[in-house]
């Protein structure tokens, strides 16, 4: 039986979870055997979400308790140093494998999966209140133990750059991020109804769902929207 809320989620997710955390492209980057051009597709989609992962937690900040520990957190993710560093960080280590070209980091920029994933994170933050907009945000704040633990002791095979992005979720903010969306969660969930604690499981389940997405696309080289043409020259920017 689950011990807490947080769990109670997990449980209801179900295997999504395990589809998340033992993705093929996680899998493979393990092993050694993912090409860098799906390593390369990740970072350059993961470039404009970053930006509209910080303003659901902008938007998270005006809602959440005054001088709570989660908006605290959320405003040390949200520093300039830390957002453009994450993109500085992505833009080095795309450059040690070729690809020179600044990071797309407008709407226009998205794939898909990426852009649904986004939406998602802003309309839940604009729409509903600070236990729902946790819930939605901390599936992604998880990279701390779907890749910064899974890999903190462990040489992976292949560039260098596969190491070092690892090693971003690591950093203490990053962790710190992911504990607090958990504690309001919890918190949230005790304050709240039935009804409630649903609309935040849901919330989590579509996150997690959203996440085996576009691990998906970076996968599958899959980018195209309906009716354009390929555009698979960014990866060779």
């Amino acid at each position: 039986m689950p011990n807490s809320f947080v769990e109670e989620c997990d449980e209801f997710v179900g295997d999504a979870w395990l589809a998340y955390r033992n993705h093929p492209w996680i899998e493979a980057m393990a092993a050694g055997t993912l090409p860098v051009e799906k390593f390369v597709r990740f970072q350059v989609d993961d470039a404009p979400y970053i930006s509209d992962l910080h303003r659901a937690l902008a938007l998270g900040v005006s809602k959440a308790p005054t001088g709570s520990s989660w908006a605290k957190a959320a405003c040390t993710v949200l520093d300039d140093v830390w957002v453009l560093g994450e993109i500085e960080a992505k833009q080095e280590l795309l450059a040690e494998l070729g690809r020179t070209a600044p990071l797309p980091r407008g709407p226009e920029a998205y794939c898909p999966a990426r852009e649904a994933y986004a939406n998602h994170l802003v309309r839940t933050a604009l729409e509903c209140p600070i236990g729902e907009i946790a819930a939605a945000l901390l599936p992604c704040a998880m990279f701390t133990e779907v890749i910064g633990r899974r890999f903190r002791d462990v040489d992976i095979p292949g560039p260098d750059a596969y190491r070092r992005w690892a090693r971003i979720y690591v950093e203490r903010a990053v962790h710190r991020m992911a504990a607090e969306h958990a504690a309001m969660m919890e918190a949230e969930a005790a304050r709240t109804d039935d009804r409630g604690r649903a609309r935040m499981k849901l919330k989590y389940l579509r996150s997690v769902q959203h996440q085996i997405a576009v691990f998906d696309s970076a996968w599958e080289l899959d980018i195209d929207w309906p009716g354009s043409r390929a555009r698979t020259a960014v990866l060779h920017g």
